[in-house]
């Protein structure tokens, strides 16, 4: 089968086009490729490894490619390739000519001497040896080379110089070095670093303005739909456009793991002979159901991103949200939006904010249900160990764009993502910039919606909640009136699937003393009536127990039910929801119309009283 010409394949990678471009036109002669550098490349219609595409991409111009991974050692695409490297390496006096040609350069065949430098360099895996023979043949004039080196985040690591090791700040000293090299960038070579992370390399190399940062995406739409079309050419057009939806986020050998694994082996003469019914005929494995695919990618993802994220699939909707009327519209209307692909009305983020139990998450959840968007809560991503805080924030950005349509939730956000600071050496301070540089990306309107909910946001970053990021600031309370709260005691009803006979004359007059209990203090109370009743436990007056909770057994729960209550800080969360609210119709009638400067001086005393 012979080569394609890569460079001008009509379906070359943006990311590849971007590299060929800046090193035609420019004077970069070293790259680093970040992010999907594992994944598997489509391309002129046909699949490759990431080594095997880069071979072919430099094929027609005739470079001697060579290749270093610490774990494999060096290697080359080609006999003809090893010979060439061969005898510049004799040439430079890198090896010898006894090693390579016993019987002199002349007289000993290519072949030959392709085999001796792979049995030479076969054990090979030290940096410092594979560094100095690749710079060997960089600096060799007339025969231009490409240098791809795989894992180069494990050759010269990020990190304080101190905690490194010689080898690790001479491989990063020398890298450094061949950008700067005139006599290497002129000789038409190419340097390329292969690392997961960007920030997992040394910032000698990241920081180098003569060096080219190109990040390989996980593959978009058009990029699965061409692949899961190449796994599967009889793919019918609405199974092919759902499976496009639902593999977003993986890497195409993850795909193809999923939709396209390895087939058992043909069958024998007997089991041919065993089969007696016509559908055993046929061969191959069934379809998988979408749900199945879905679960593996749940699985996939998670693993991959392990304690950084949790892929959730809410089983509920606004019609298990009692209450909160004027929020519910209000999510809602962004929901149609979302699915009518109207991205001009979609706001880049949404702040849930008020005190703790008013039910910020599950209605979260709910907006994830209703505007069909797949839903990810973001966990703790900080780590102890320098650099790694902001490599798992990549991965987990990275995740996020591959996956796109997404709702991106932040539980507690003022503790996992917090105010900048330098007291843990500037990480939060750089955190919070590359968080912020990313959520008020215009193209990522419509796509990618952040939710976060606090009940603190005056310890966010000030600059973080304004809009272009958070367009929408929305604010929770504890329910208002009575009615209020029946409506949450039957969505907890619903929602837990309890039967009960409640009507509202009965209802109203148990929940009217109730007035502070939140979303959350009225479940709890749902629930321990349901368990007194379960348990036998009669409310005073009641001989037999019914079949269902009916009000005896709500008067009672409510009566021994104990919420945790902490006044003063519950005022000053609620007053907090307030100062953040971004529109007064989403205001209970106490708060709608009051002042800036009515609020800022409760505000001001309520954090007094907080102080003392």
């Amino acid at each position: 089968m012979t080569t394609p010409d890569l460079p001008r394949a009509p379906d070359l990678p943006g990311w590849m086009a971007r590299l060929r471009d800046r090193y035609l036109q420019t004077d970069t002669g070293q790259f680093v490729l970040h992010g999907n550098v594992h994944d598997q490349v489509l391309c002129a219609r046909r699949v490759w490894s990431m080594p095997a595409f880069l071979d072919a991409f430099f094929a027609p111009s005739e470079k001697l490619v060579v290749h270093y991974d610490p774990s494999r050692g060096i290697w080359f695409a080609d006999d003809a390739q090893w010979a060439i490297a061969a005898d510049v390496l004799v040439s430079e006096g890198f090896v010898s000519e006894a090693q390579i040609a016993p019987r002199g350069m002349d007289k000993t065949p290519a072949a030959s001497r392709a085999a001796n430098l792979r049995i030479l360099l076969r054990k090979e895996r030290d940096p410092e040896v594979a560094l100095e023979l690749i710079e060997v043949l960089l600096e060799r004039p007339g025969r231009p080379t490409a240098a791809i080196i795989h894992y180069a985040d494990l050759i010269a690591p990020a990190g304080a110089i101190q905690s490194l090791n010689f080898g690790d700040r001479t491989a990063a000293a020398r890298l450094h070095r061949w950008s700067l090299s005139e006599d290497i960038v002129r000789g038409d070579n190419v340097v390329l670093l292969l690392a997961t992370t960007l920030a997992d390399l040394s910032s000698r190399v990241t920081r180098n303005p003569r060096v080219g940062a190109l990040k390989v995406p996980l593959p978009g739409d058009l990029d699965r739909a061409r692949f899961l079309a190449h796994l599967q050419p009889g793919l019918g057009p609405e199974r092919g456009e759902l499976l496009t939806r639902e593999t977003a986020g993986l890497q195409l050998r993850q795909i193809q793991d999923i939709v396209a694994p390895k087939l058992p082996p043909p069958p024998t003469t007997a089991e041919i002979e065993a089969r007696a019914e016509a559908r055993d005929v046929f061969e191959g494995p069934a379809p998988l159901p979408i749900e199945q695919i879905a679960e593996r990618k749940k699985e996939i993802l998670e693993q991959e991103c392990a304690g950084l994220v949790e892929l959730i699939k809410p089983d509920h909707d606004f019609s298990h949200v009692g209450g909160m009327e004027p929020i519910k519209v209000a999510l809602q209307r962004i929901a149609d939006h979302v699915k009518a692909g109207r991205k001009a009305q979609v706001p880049m983020g949404v702040l849930l904010v008020g005190p703790m139990g008013t039910g910020k998450s599950f209605l979260a959840e709910a907006f994830a249900r209703e505007s069909g968007l797949s839903a990810l809560r973001l966990t703790n991503f900080r780590d102890r160990w320098v650099g790694s805080t902001e490599a798992n924030l990549e991965k987990v950005l990275t995740v996020i764009e591959g996956l796109g349509n997404i709702l991106v939730m932040i539980d507690e956000g003022d503790r996992s993502i917090g105010g900048a600071g330098d007291s843990d050496g500037g990480v939060s301070s750089r955190v919070i910039a590359r968080l912020k540089e990313f959520m008020s990306d215009p193209t990522h309107r419509g796509r990618i919606i952040f939710m976060m909910m606090t009940n603190r946001p005056d310890k966010l970053d000030t600059d973080m909640k304004r809009p272009g990021r958070f367009d929408m600031k929305i604010p929770f309370f504890s329910p208002q009136n009575a009615e209020e709260r029946g409506a949450i005691v039957r969505a907890v009803l619903r929602r837990h699937r309890l039967e009960a006979d409640l009507p509202d004359e009965a209802l109203v007059p148990i929940l009217k003393d109730l007035e502070g209990y939140a979303a959350a203090d009225l479940e709890a109370l749902v629930l321990m009536a349901n368990d007194d009743l379960k348990s036998g436990l009669l409310p005073e007056g009641v001989d037999e127990p019914p079949p269902v909770i009916t009000a005896p057994y709500l008067a009672q729960a409510a009566h021994d039910f104990l919420p945790t209550r902490e006044v003063e800080m519950i005022d000053y969360m609620e007053l907090l929801a307030v100062h953040e609210a971004s529109n007064r119709r989403l205001l209970p009638p106490r708060f709608r119309n009051i002042e800036v400067d009515d609020l800022n001086a409760r505000l001001r005393l309520a954090r007094a009283a907080l102080q003392r």
